[in-house]
């Protein structure tokens, strides 16, 4: 990243992406609670051009503002957060870290063929690659762990956006790493460890989201918590990704026809695809999120209708 940017617009080009810029759901109202903890973060500990003040607060003082915060953004109220929505949404589109883009569910069959139009964020790929890429880099690798980036970790699992970043092993090795560093304090000397674990052990997520979304669609092993004495805590997976499925003739047709079909149809719509090697097969990078290509058959009264599944691949 050429541009420095804060803790809180870091979060916002993590968790943004791929969101409807017009609509309400559950992942977008998860995602403005932690661009709001992360200013709430910004205000307490990051001072002075992004960096940790020299005199930080003392324990007792930096816990009390920080459950006191997180207290007001978990009761933060809609319109609130659709103002602060709009004014970082504003702020990156401005200097190019978002852009408002088509939204990939607007390609589904069941929209475009009633001509409906959706508009979604759409991070600027090497800054979202950027980020995405420092806060692997430092957490999964050994060496020191800044404050930053634990803040970063803690507000994508709150988020539910840790799994566009992480594999399910390599959240295992989150797990260790920050088990490991929060234990590292010693005595009153608090230092960066003893922050992390002040800031890992609270949570902004909200109950219905754990229920509707992580126990109704429990596809996949949700990031578990260790640090809360022993006690594994599932925490929300909000699926923000979406299959989709596409209409067009499939009798005949290669794998490697299907694909391009897909490419070109995405393409004439405004989304940015690629091919991705992916061991033996070959996905679409489509925008900033990965989808495999799945031949279906649907139909529409009694008529079958040919086509292909965009479903999302994670890691």
């Amino acid at each position: 990243m050429k541009k420095e940017y804060t803790l809180s617009q870091q979060f916002a080009i993590i968790s943004l992406d791929g969101l409807s810029c017009t609509h309400y759901s559950m992942a977008k109202s998860a995602a403005v609670r932690g661009i709001a903890a992360a200013q709430l973060l910004e205000e307490i500990l990051f001072r002075e051009e992004g960096e940790t003040a020299g005199a930080l607060p003392e324990a007792e003082e930096f816990q009390k503002r920080l459950e006191k915060g997180i207290a007001e953004v978990k009761k933060m109220k809609r319109k609130k957060a659709d103002a602060l929505e709009k004014e970082i949404a504003n702020l990156l589109i401005a200097d190019g870290g978002l852009e408002i883009a088509p939204d990939l569910l607007g390609c589904d069959m069941n929209y475009y063929t009633a001509g409906n139009t959706m508009k979604s964020y759409r991070s600027n790929r090497d800054i979202y690659l950027s980020v995405a890429e420092s806060v692997q880099g430092e957490i999964l690798e050994e060496g020191p762990v800044t404050l930053e980036c634990v803040c970063l970790l803690w507000l994508m699992r709150e988020s539910g956006s840790l799994h566009d970043i992480f594999s399910v092993k390599e959240q295992e090795r989150v797990q260790e790493r920050m088990v490991t560093f929060c234990a590292q304090k010693s005595g009153s000397n608090l230092g960066d460890a003893g922050y992390a674990g002040m800031i890992w052990k609270q949570e902004f997520h909200r109950t219905p989201e754990l229920t509707a979304k992580s126990f109704l669609k429990g596809k996949r092993k949700l990031f578990q918590n260790p640090y809360l004495a022993g006690i594994n805590l599932l925490f929300p997976f909000l699926d923000r990704r979406q299959a989709i499925f596409v209409d067009f003739v499939v009798c005949g047709t290669s794998v490697k026809d299907r694909r391009q079909m897909m490419i070109k149809f995405l393409t004439e719509r405004g989304h940015l695809v690629e091919e991705v090697k992916n061991g033996t097969e070959t996905l679409l990078l489509i925008d900033n999120a990965y989808y495999r290509v799945w031949p279906k058959t649907v139909s529409c009264g009694r008529i079958p209708i040919q086509g292909a599944n965009l479903l999302p691949v994670y890691r």
